[in-house]
This record gives structure tokens, sequence and C-alpha cells, in this order.
């Protein structure tokens, strides 16, 4: 039997261990896409059950939209939960891209084939999977994902960069023209793990994640693309990374905040300068095994200087490795779990000013 295009979504849920309500099960052909969802074969048997329901008897009239709800059989094999799906029957309309941005991206179609995500695939394939696009723009300076986020779209740099920004504010890659990102967490289901910030006007072309896993269970290159892909991302990644433990970190005090900065310096025994420009002028805070031995702005020294320092919530930071014999020997100027503590105390009665002022 030739399945039309269709989708499966939960509209109640009873306590069901795997799914939860307003998950979809995508189905094209004979292929069943989870979306990164774990496997319950008491519910692929359903849902196969349902399909020729419904592209029997509910399809009759060709007039009327057919729509089915039905309850898993979870219940029989002694789960502990069940779920309610509502069929729909997703129509070519339904799956067009808008008119505008179809006729933008068949423009490109040729040109696209030069991308290394397309080279494997002939030209009508390409022109397939570019209708499941939109394009997107993107100012400078413009976060585009957030670390935390629920990653939902593959993008597609047309023009313009990006940065990849880690832990500390630290870029830990650049991408351009024919790159792509938002493909790792649309592959594991996990949370995005990084930000993506605009470093200069960038075009994108976007496709959402339930479309990204239909076209990978259908065009199996793609597989091997994105496989390859995120092996070549990881080892990059963990290079960058040993480069920047190796030469210091340097980022923006509005990725991270001093005091976070300074315990993670701390939970790692890091050993260094941390210098910092802010609006009240240069500092730098001196470390060594994670505590703090000198601080100094401007005519401040010591503790009174730290706690100034803490406070500043604009400007950028550099983690140099490797003190003056000078302050090796040096004593610290305070337990850091009570400057912490005292800075933190300071910067609530700073902002407690700012409120009554």
């Amino acid at each position: 039997m030739d399945f039309k295009e269709s989708s499966f979504k939960i509209i109640k849920n009873y306590n069901c261990p795997l799914y939860e309500n307003g998950d979809e099960f995508k189905v094209v052909g004979r292929s069943v896409s989870l979306l990164g969802r774990p496997t319950c074969l008491t519910l692929m048997g359903d849902v196969t059950s349902a399909l020729v329901t419904c592209q029997g008897t509910l399809t009759v009239d060709s007039t009327k939209k057919p729509e089915y709800v039905f309850n898993c059989s979870g219940s029989r094999t002694a789960c502990p939960g069940t779920i309610r799906l509502q069929y729909h029957e997703i129509t070519p309309l339904e799956i067009a891209a808008d008119p505008q941005t179809d006729s933008e991206l068949s423009a490109m179609t040729e040109e696209l084939n030069n991308f290394s995500i397309f080279k494997t695939l002939s030209g009508h394939e390409v022109k397939e999977i570019v209708s499941f696009f939109k394009i997107q723009n993107f100012k400078k300076g413009q976060i585009i994902v957030r670390k935390g986020d629920r990653g939902d779209k593959l993008f597609v740099i047309l023009s313009g960069e990006v940065d990849i920004i880690g832990d500390y504010g630290i870029t830990i890659a650049k991408l351009g023209r024919g790159e792509i990102f938002g493909e790792m967490s649309l592959l594991t289901g996990n949370p995005v793990s990084t930000k993506v910030k605009v470093v200069e006007d960038t075009k994108t072309m976007c496709m959402s994640g339930s479309y990204f896993r239909m076209i990978l269970s259908r065009f199996s290159p793609l597989q091997m693309y994105f496989t390859r892909l995120l092996v070549r991302r990881l080892a990059k990644s963990n290079i960058e990374r040993s480069k920047q433990i190796s030469s210091g970190m340097s980022g923006n005090l509005s990725e991270i905040t001093t005091t976070e900065l300074l315990q993670a310096l701390n939970m790692t025994q890091k050993t260094g300068v941390l210098k910092l420009n802010s609006p009240k002028g240069d500092s730098h805070i001196s470390i060594r095994d994670g505590n703090v031995v000198h601080a100094e702005l401007k005519d401040l020294t010591g503790q009174e200087a730290f706690f100034e320092i803490v406070q500043q919530k604009r400007g950028t930071f550099r983690f140099k490795p490797g003190l003056p014999p000078s302050e090796m020997n040096a004593e610290k100027i305070g337990d850091f779990m009570y400057l912490m503590m005292e800075a933190m105390n300071r910067i609530d009665e700073a902002a407690d000013q700012s409120k009554c002022s």
C-alpha cells in the first residue's frame, strides 16, 4: 500500500513513560519518523493499523479531510500509561514552501549544488530538499540560538558569518557561507550546548526539525554527511578548547559575570592573571591555584580592589596563564569563599540602593 504523507499527534497523555502531550510522529510512504524520540514497538503496531484504516475507509469521500482519533494499546502489554493520538493527512499545499521563498530558493538551486551538504545529491534531489527550507535573515549582533534552547531548526548559511560561543563566552568556531549549524541538537535530542551569534549581517535558509528528520530518513547520502560532520566538528571543538586553555581565555562580561568566572578559575585551580577592561578602567586579579593573591584597580589594591572589580557588569576579560615570581609566593588576600560571599553581599546592597534611588 502506498501511504500518503501524514502525521499522528498525541492529544492526551495518561502517564505514558516515553512520550509527552503534543509529540508528533511523521509518516512518509512506509517510513515512520519518531523525530528523535524512543521507539515503542506497541505504538508502531498501532500506527501501522491506523494507517490502513485512515488510508482506506476514511478517504472514501475525497471532499472531506480524514480525521481519526484512537488510543494506543499499551494497556494490553501491562504498560503503566497510555496515549491518545489524532491522525492528520498532510496535503501538498501544507508542505509547500512559501511561494516567494520557493522562487528565491529555486533560483539558487544550481549554486547550492556546490555546498558540501548537497554535493552528494543529484540536481532534482537538491531541488526537492530545498523546497522545505525558508529564507531567514539576521542582523549583526543578533543571537540566533541560545545555550539551553530546544533545538528545532537546521540552518544553512548563504552569506555572512556567525560565532559559535561556548562556556565563559569563548568563541569555539566561526561559520560562514555554505556551513551549517543546529544539527547537533536535532540529531541527539539534547538542548543546545552553545550560543550562535551573528558577526556580520547573515542570510540563512532554515528547515524545521520535523522536516529535517524526514529528509534524513529519505536520503541516505545526507545521513553519511551528517555523521562525518559531527565527527569533524567534535574534533575541531576539542582542539579549539585545548588552544584556549593553553593560551588563556577571553570574552565579554555580558556572556559571564565576574563572580562566575572567578568560581570557574577556582574550581579548576588555575594560576594566572585575569585582566579586565570595564567602564571603571583597566584592572587585574592575580590567581594562584584558584586563590586570589592580588587585585588592583587604579589606586585600589587588595580586597577593596577585588570587591570593586567583581561589581563590574560591562567590559571584556582575558585570562593569561602564569604569574610573575613576586606573586608566586604571595599570601592570599583572603579565603576564597569569604571573598565571594562578601562580594555577593556588596552586589546585592548596590542593587538595593539602585532600586531606592
